[in-house]
């Protein structure tokens, strides 16, 4: 694990050599910022993005799109060896103020080696720029793949202060990063997770201070890192939880530790862009926030939360990504043999060998594994929050599972039945969560309702597993 070093965080401030002429309220933006949602749909192209408005070097409002599409999202065909897809890529910028709108269409040809899993951990990215008047702006974007006719769309929201009235304003914080050992730029992270493969993360953000008073601006920066639970999901046959236990809560905002802070004071008037680049951050959850008064959260105040998970998260591809969820369905004692192993090539080869012994069909066990991780990377996308998706109780009873045959929700509750009797108790599970979202618990975070009904369906589905009859079984 990477320590964070505080010798190496450095803040860099560009000064923006114009002062523009720009109007529109201080609080034109949300508070806090997490990223884009994997919102993921089995069937559809993934696309996570987000906009952003800045006011370039030369004066000029300017929104920004970074955008990331999983190339294991899309469908290749083969010609001459070679697998490729095709996908339609459109931007529409539409300023909610004046109604004026920018479109942009694109389309581009994605390549991938035949041998190559169809399950890489390769993003396709793409970076655009358009030009604006200042105003709040609605961002859609729109990706088809082109061999299949499906489309996916995202909205999000941005905004560009107007300055030639006078104001003080700071915008949203854009979040970059830059992987080990690469010397190129940084490049956006348009998700709440990043992979701690990023041995630097950068923040941006424009502070505009264009008031007739003459007295400087003085605002604060620091990073917090939130106490947050990190356990892997329990056996359904344990004892529930405490409602007072990080386990059951998963993660308080209001407990956390400063890694970092810091006071700037600008003296100059204009619009000037601020960055803070911190190196070699361990895995957590965190927020990085800027304003005058952190604490009460002022009208400057802005942030931008985080997390540092997995290698390749979402995706499961290190040896490491491989071993940890074959808790679901290893005896403990193996388990615990089988995360002691620290070499790679030793670990990954004592996986194949717990797959084969207990299936010996290779080709079901390989039908069999390839279902396995799929369902961890489908739980990564659909129940990811402070910690990975497949750690979490819903993320669990997916893996094992797979999606429920019917769904009810309620305020505080979710039940999932795998049986289309209802009334049969050990094919329903119950989901609570104990806290609405908020600030203090922004995410959705649900609970398994524990019972030892589930004792003889818990034994029945891991045998499923490892004898491969998890393929053509219904529970």
């Amino acid at each position: 694990m990477r320590v964070f070093n505080f010798e190496r965080s450095h803040l860099m401030i560009i000064l923006i050599s114009s002062f523009v002429i720009i109007s529109c309220s201080n609080n034109y933006t949300e508070d806090i910022k997490r990223g884009s949602a994997y919102d993921y749909e089995p069937g559809l192209p993934e696309l996570w993005f987000e906009p952003a408005g800045v006011i370039t070097t030369e004066g000029i409002p300017v929104i920004k799109v970074a955008g990331t599409i999983p190339k294991s999202s899309l469908i290749y065909k083969n010609a001459d060896d070679v697998l490729s897809a095709s996908i339609s890529v459109n931007i529409e910028v539409i300023n909610t103020n004046t109604g004026q709108s920018t479109s942009d269409t694109f389309k581009e040809t994605i390549a991938q080696n035949e041998r190559q899993s169809a399950l890489n951990d390769e993003l396709y990215n793409f970076y655009k720029e358009y030009e604006v008047s200042p105003g709040t702006f609605d961002v859609i974007v729109s990706v088809m793949d082109q061999a299949t006719g499906k489309l996916v769309i995202r909205e999000k929201t941005a905004a560009i202060p107007d300055l030639s009235d006078g104001v003080q304003n700071v915008t949203n914080i854009r979040l970059l990063a830059k992987g080990i050992g690469n010397t190129d730029d940084f490049v956006p992270i348009p998700t709440y997770d990043v992979n701690n493969t990023a041995d630097s993360l950068k923040f941006e953000f424009q502070v505009a201070n264009t008031t007739n008073n003459r007295s400087p601006l003085t605002f604060n920066a620091r990073l917090l890192k939130f106490r947050a639970d990190t356990t892997i999901a329990t056996p359904m046959t344990y004892t529930n939880r405490s409602a007072s236990s990080i386990e059951y809560k998963g993660i308080d905002m209001r407990d956390y530790e400063v890694i970092q802070s810091t006071q700037r004071e600008l003296t100059q008037r204009g619009n000037v862009t601020v960055e803070f680049v911190f190196d070699n951050l361990q895995e957590g959850n965190y927020r990085f926030e800027v304003g005058q008064n952190l604490n009460e959260k002022d009208r400057l105040y802005k942030a931008r939360d985080f997390s540092i998970k997995g290698e390749n998260y979402p995706l499961v591809q290190s040896a490491q990504e491989l071993a940890e969820p074959l808790i679901y369905i290893m005896d403990p004692e193996e388990y615990e043999q089988l995360i002691r192993i620290q070499k790679e090539d030793s670990l990954k080869k004592a996986i194949d060998r717990f797959w084969l012994s207990n299936i010996e069909n290779s080709s079901l066990a390989k039908s069999t594994i390839s279902m396995y991780y799929s369902r961890v990377e489908e739980a990564n996308k659909l129940f990811s929050n402070f910690k990975e998706g497949w750690k979490t109780d819903m993320g669990m009873v997916y893996i094992l599972f797979g999606p429920p045959f019917y769904q009810t929700k309620s305020l505080n509750e979710m039940k999932w039945a795998y049986s289309y009797d209802l009334s049969a108790p050990e094919y329903n599970f119950i989901f609570r969560r104990q806290k609405s979202r908020s600030d203090v618990y922004p995410f959705e975070h649900y609970v398994l309702q524990r019972d030892n009904v589930y004792f003889q369906l818990e034994y029945r589905v891991r045998e499923l597993w490892l004898s491969g009859g998890i393929i053509t079984a219904t529970l």
